[in-house]
């Protein structure tokens, strides 16, 4: 029989707000579209965005991966 994961909200949202801030940084960084405004814009934009979308994605890909590894291992 098929198990439910439950994962936590948190990571979920922080994975949503990663995913949108590596989008971002990729149109910013390849596609030369300026979605920043440019009061808040650095020389290095879109290297960084997608640094820091990758960086809050991580936390709930580590939980995922986790949790499946304990569900694989409790059959």
């Amino acid at each position: 029989m098929a198990q439910t994961l439950r994962f936590p909200w948190f990571f979920l949202l922080l994975d949503g707000i990663g995913t949108v801030l590596l989008g971002v940084g990729l149109a910013e960084w390849f596609a030369a579209v300026e979605l920043v405004p440019q009061a808040l814009r650095i020389e290095p934009l879109g290297p960084i965005l997608v640094g820091v979308g990758l960086a809050l994605m991580l936390p709930a890909l580590a939980s995922m991966l986790r949790q499946l590894i304990k569900a694989k291992a409790g059959q």
